[in-house]
């Protein structure tokens, strides 16, 4: 994954959670409801927001690891193509 890709995944998740939270909010406080319950409704709504958010970033976490390895791995093989490549038929490769 290119760090462009990875930015713009994250705008976009950022965008999503910020939108999300700022519908909530609003709704909760256009809705007729005493003061005491609006501040619980928007506790209950932030902390859904907040491990909704954390659980995403996890995903998003993992799935650069995911990617990381891959890239390592290809790495790896390209490097040890390169070096049998570049040892002489019937010597021994100084890995």
């Amino acid at each position: 994954m290119s760090e462009e890709n990875g930015n713009a995944a994250t705008g976009v998740l950022l965008g999503i959670v910020i939108g999300a939270a700022a519908g909530a909010a609003l709704a909760l406080l256009l809705a007729p409801a005493t003061g005491e319950e609006t501040r619980r409704r928007l506790g209950d709504t932030a902390r859904k927001l907040g491990n909704e958010g954390k659980r995403r970033f996890g995903d998003l976490r993992d799935a650069a690891g995911d990617r990381m390895s891959e890239v390592k791995e290809a790495m790896r093989a390209g490097r040890d193509a390169y070096r049998e490549a570049r040892t002489p038929q019937g010597e021994p490769s100084g890995s």
